[in-house]
């Protein structure tokens, strides 16, 4: 048996999903439920008093919350000691690439048995890193973090250079997203590229899909220019 206790939180828009993993942890002598989040407020307003030492969390909540990449960048910022443990039922190789390069500890996927979920819980407590093994051969061959100075935006063209690189953009995509940043709009992206505002539109989601966001701010965020999207224009140029 692990001697070690393991203070777990869980994090998932879903109430019921929630409930069955708490149940299924009680089984558990070395691990010990202290927290049960269906958002990330929940969560940040109950960290300081009792901070956790893995945090199990889903990827994709609710469209009014954090998106999985900012999520992780804020808890690795504020709560560096709290192990992440993404629990999550995506499967795109560039947004488990992205959370593990942004400080995540591990991934696993929602289907996974629970032999497996408890040894990933172990090893990620145990200052290892987990990823299921459905999709270790689907990532890139590096999963080197993006540094704080970057993560806090202070070099924000190596930034956005190295979340592009890991998200994998196709040529149409990273042309839509240049022209996105340097601040025109759909319409305007379409007609420069003689392309129907609906393609445009399609291949802006598929961009943002992969870099893990799910709204403007989101990327703006993500990339350290909420205050002015035109600071970073340089990037894609």
């Amino acid at each position: 048996m692990h001697q070690n206790l393991l203070k777990l939180g869980m994090l998932d828009s879903q109430p019921l999903v929630l409930k069955g993993l708490k149940s299924l942890f009680e089984g558990y002598a070395d691990i010990k439920v202290t927290g049960v989040f269906e958002d990330s407020y929940e969560l940040f307003d109950a960290m300081p008093a009792d901070p956790l030492d893995v945090l199990l969390m889903e990827y994709v909540l609710d469209t009014s919350d954090l998106n999985g990449a900012e999520l992780i960048r804020c808890l690795r910022q504020q709560y560096p000691q709290t192990r992440i443990l993404v629990f999550s039922a995506t499967q795109d190789p560039a947004i488990v690439a992205l959370a593990m390069r942004l400080g995540a500890h591990g991934y696993i996927n929602k289907r996974a048995h629970e032999e497996d979920i408890i040894r990933a819980l172990r090893r990620v407590h145990d200052d290892g890193r987990y990823i299921d093994p459905d999709m270790r051969d689907q990532l890139p061959d590096s999963l080197a973090p993006i540094t704080p100075r970057e993560a806090r935006g202070d070099l924000s063209e190596p930034r956005i250079q190295a979340l592009l690189r890991t998200a994998e953009l196709s040529p149409c995509e990273y042309a839509v997203l240049r022209k996105f940043v340097a601040g025109a709009n759909v319409m305007e992206i379409a007609e420069r590229l003689h392309k129907s505002p609906k393609t445009i539109s399609s291949q802006k989601a598929a961009a943002f899909r992969k870099l893990g966001v799910s709204t403007d701010n989101g990327l703006y965020r993500l990339v350290g220019t909420a205050a002015d999207p035109a600071l970073s224009a340089s990037a894609f140029l």
